[in-house]
């Protein structure tokens, strides 16, 4: 009786026919057409003719050599035979994977051989060089090559060199050589380097998207959809255990969940380029065993909520993290690749790819999937006793709320933490996407300066976190000097916004309301004039700053407006996510004191990284939060914090020519010989005195407010 209870539960939430169900399953079919239209691309080559494609050679023989040095020349020319298989060529940045890439294609080469510009030199003086070697990937016998190249002619041309410029020969301190990976399938037909790429990339993102959206949108309804409906207290009331229900809606989900991941895999292996059969069997395990894990997720994020909306809201962040994880694996590090396989998620997203090329994983495979069910079986676990709370909660009271649930102080606290979690890592995937694809046109074109082969020739000093922070805000640094790159950023910021906006459904959720916006941003602009004014002016009195020109280079000018530009929607972003984003939501939680303590923590982690922080820096960026926030909420407008934000920026970096959290080398109207904390003038005891005394005016002005006019306050 009971066994059947639950499958009849289970094929109830199947069907789903007159809420989710019919959704869900257009969804799916709309995904399979998709997916069946874009592999008609790889199909329509093998019409062409495209069989056989496996039959290619390697070109085994040849090699690049980059700025051969002239006794490299000489010693090729006595000793080696060439036979045509030799080509030399110049690169200003030895470290430019790109080039070095295209130069292998270009002459249907395996390896590169990379020396510095001036590498007899080097040699000559008794220093170290540092040879570079390239070798690509789309086979073994490349890294053999690589191995045989140095072994049979690198290592008698170091004999050679120090005959030739008289130097006691050591082969340790006589340079290094560094061997790196090309990752480049150039020799390859194109239609089988696309169907390389497609199955490495889109297909395992295809499925985790149609496994993720469907349980999501299956899942919500499991359970919190029930509560909304006033349907769930009378499942309680039948003779069920608690885990039962919990298994009968989990399987429920994950049979939804399961079919269009099989469409997927069927059609994927239908296709001749994927028709192995050693990777069926790893790719089925795979998907069952992931479709199981977001299946009980998803049915304990249900139980945690009241509302489909809520649970649908909770589980968001968790899609986006599961995407970005996957997106992450397309580039993942082929040094650790191997222990990633046995991970869940990144081992099904590795070994998803990996079945559809036909290369079996299958113990990787098995202790992937058996991690991912002992996941799941604890989140049901989880679920069983978060579901056990539930008959505190059923109230059959009065006919008006029958079958309701009253809210238990456990479901209020499971609510706060995940709108906690809610608050934190949304920002934190918008911010890490947009300034991700500003940066990478950016990162692709500083390849090919020869600045980036210094750059990268350095990081071999590195250790430390310490020296790592230190990197990359030289990083930053650098791109910050990159008219390009202040030009993208102002774009992504845009975006920010606009994403914040659609998620609070409407800007004026967010504090940006039309209503007298034009006053409200003036205000802000000579709030943050005054404020950044009287820290200039105090650090000029106290010898910390001293003027010592003025004007800009015309070569900086592009630099200067696109500096001016990105000011004004990168602090409207910031504020948006700190003030008008997380204190709403915060509030709801944990009351306005604690909302707004919350948020200025985090504003201030937000900048723990910059270059130069200290416990100063963190004080005074913590007390502007504070100062921000009680504006935000005295006026009600965030129009005034962002113009304030804005020119509290702008001064210090490009007016009066002071570091910006960190950040330095911006072209400015005052040129400035600063002495102060190396993280600007936020790192003060001047900026201390200035936004305390505005902290102290905001209460005072606040007080004063609610004393005249107690009722509207």
């Amino acid at each position: 009786m009971l066994r059947s209870k639950g499958q009849t539960i289970t094929k109830n939430l199947f069907k789903l026919g007159n809420r989710a169900g019919t959704q869900v399953c257009l969804t799916t079919f709309m995904l399979a057409l998709g997916f069946i239209g874009t592999v008609g691309i790889a199909l329509f080559s093998v019409l062409l003719g495209a069989f056989g494609f496996n039959k290619y050679t390697h070109p085994k023989t040849k090699v690049v050599i980059v700025n051969s040095p002239q006794s490299y020349i000489e010693y090729e020319d006595k000793y080696i035979d060439t036979q045509g298989n030799v080509y030399h060529e110049n690169c200003d940045a030895p470290y430019d994977f790109l080039r070095i890439s295209e130069l292998l294609k270009e002459h249907r080469a395996g390896i590169a051989v990379v020396f510095p510009e001036d590498f007899d030199r080097i040699v000559a003086s008794g220093q170290t060089a540092q040879v570079l070697m390239y070798y690509r990937t789309d086979t073994l016998d490349y890294r053999d090559m690589s191995t045989n190249f140095t072994d049979i002619y690198l290592e008698s041309y170091k004999s050679y060199v120090g005959a030739r410029f008289n130097i006691n020969y050591e082969p340790a301190n006589t340079w290094d050589i560094i061997r790196d990976d090309i990752p480049t399938d150039g020799n390859l037909p194109w239609d089988v380097r696309f169907s390389k790429q497609m199955a490495n990339t889109f297909v395992p993102i295809l499925m985790f998207i149609a496994i993720l959206y469907t349980a999501m949108a299956i899942g919500s309804e499991s359970i919190s959809g029930q509560k909304e409906r006033g349907t769930f207290s009378r499942i309680l009331l039948t003779p069920v255990s608690r885990k039962d229900l919990v298994i009968a809606f989990t399987r429920g989900v994950f049979t939804s969940a399961f079919i269009p991941a099989v469409l997927i895999l069927v059609i994927t292996f239908a296709i001749p380029y994927y028709a192995y059969g050693s990777g069926v069997a790893p790719a089925l395990m795979l998907a069952f065993s992931l479709t199981l894990f977001i299946a009980s997720l998803t049915v304990m994020i249900s139980i945690m909520n009241d509302t489909v909306t809520s649970a649908q809201t909770a589980f968001l962040p968790i899609f986006f993290i599961l995407i970005s994880v996957a997106v992450t694996c397309i580039n993942g590090d082929s040094e650790h690749e191997a222990f990633y396989y046995f991970l869940p998620v990144y081992g099904h997203f590795y070994g998803l790819g990996d079945a559809f090329n036909g290369v079996s994983k299958l113990p990787a495979a098995i202790v992937c999937s058996i991690l991912t069910v002992l996941l799941s079986i604890l989140m049901m676990a989880v679920s069983t006793k978060l579901l056990t709370l539930e008959r505190f909660t059923v109230s059959i009271a009065s006919s008006d709320d029958a079958g309701k649930a009253q809210e238990a102080p456990v479901s209020k606290i499971i609510d706060g933490i995940i709108s906690f979690f809610d608050v934190i890592f949304y920002p934190l995937v918008i911010l890490s996407l947009f300034q991700l694809l500003a940066m990478i046109p950016v990162a692709v074109a500083y390849t090919s300066d020869p600045l980036y082969s210094y750059f990268i020739a350095d990081l071999q000093y590195v250790s430390g976190m310490k020296d790592i922070i230190s990197k990359t805000m030289d990083i930053i640094n650098i791109f910050m000097s990159d008219p390009r790159f202040l030009a993208l950023m102002s774009i992504s910021y845009i975006f920010m916004i606009v994403a914040f906006i659609i998620r609070a459904k409407g800007s004026s959720n967010l504090g940006l309301k039309p209503q007298n916006a034009g006053r409200n941003y003036l205000k802000g602009i000579l709030l943050g004039t005054a404020m950044m004014s009287l820290v200039f002016g105090l650090l000029v009195i106290t010898g910390r700053a001293r003027p010592t020109g003025v004007g800009i280079k015309s070569d900086d000018i592009w630099l200067f407006l696109f500096s001016i530009l990105m000011w004004i929607p990168q602090g409207a972003a910031e504020e948006v996510m700190f003030r008008g984003f997380m204190i709403p939501k915060l509030k709801k939680t944990v009351g306005n004191v604690a909302a707004v303590i919350i948020s200025s923590l985090l504003f201030s982690v937000f900048h723990s990284l910059n270059a130069g922080f200290s416990v100063l820096a963190l004080v005074n960026i913590f007390l502007m939060a504070v100062l921000f926030a009680l504006i935000y909420e005295a006026s009600g407008s965030l129009i005034i914090t962002c113009a304030a934000h804005t020119m509290w920026n702008m001064l210090q970096g490009n007016i009066y020519g002071l570091a910006v959290s960190g950040n330095v080398n911006m072209p400015s109207l005052i040129l400035t010989d600063y002495t102060g904390s190396a993280f600007g003038p936020e790192g003060t005891a001047e900026a201390t005195a200035v936004i305390g005394l505005a902290l102290l005016i905001t209460v005072i002005l606040i007080l004063r407010r609610k004393r005249s006019s107690p009722k509207a306050s």
